[in-house]
């Protein structure tokens, strides 16, 4: 019996961030959902953009008076990011579905193209973004990375 299609779950860079900044809250249930991944659980998925979302915030962390990481930290982690056979979308349709989500939303459009993404797969969307999560926590499939099983 061949198994059936891989369950595809949205992920924002919230939740990406976590598999590469062990400092950060949740960090279990973000390796949980990448240890799935590897095992051909579910599918990560997310649009494009988050290829440049995940290194802006590793880059974040060696920012400051109290760096969390070393310049040479965040390249490998960063270098480990991008080697992740991660499924991205890029389309004008995604960015298309995405535009009214802002307004009915009240949410950045970045955040609106992995809400557009799930809407379209019929996939949950996993986020650790606080703000963005309050904002849109009624939507049917949202899902609130500290509450991932």
């Amino acid at each position: 019996m061949a198994a059936g299609p891989i369950n595809p779950v949205v992920v924002d860079a919230s939740v990406a961030v976590k598999w590469l900044l062990p400092d950060e809250d949740h960090t279990d249930r973000a390796r949980l959902l990448l240890r799935r991944y590897g095992q051909a659980e579910i599918q990560l998925v997310a649009p494009s953009h988050l290829r440049f979302e995940v290194p802006s915030a590793i880059v974040a962390a060696t920012l400051g008076r109290a760096p969390r990481l070393s310049r040479d930290e965040a390249r490998d982690a960063i270098e480990d990011f991008l080697s992740l056979p991660l499924h991205t979308v890029d389309t004008n349709e995604l960015i298309l579905s995405a535009f009214p989500l802002v307004y009915s939303n009240g949410c950045a459009f970045y955040d609106a193209l992995y809400l557009a993404l799930a809407r379209s797969l019929g996939a949950p969307l996993i986020t650790a973004d606080r703000r963005f999560y309050q904002r849109i926590q009624p939507a049917p499939g949202v899902v609130w990375l500290g509450d991932y099983r």
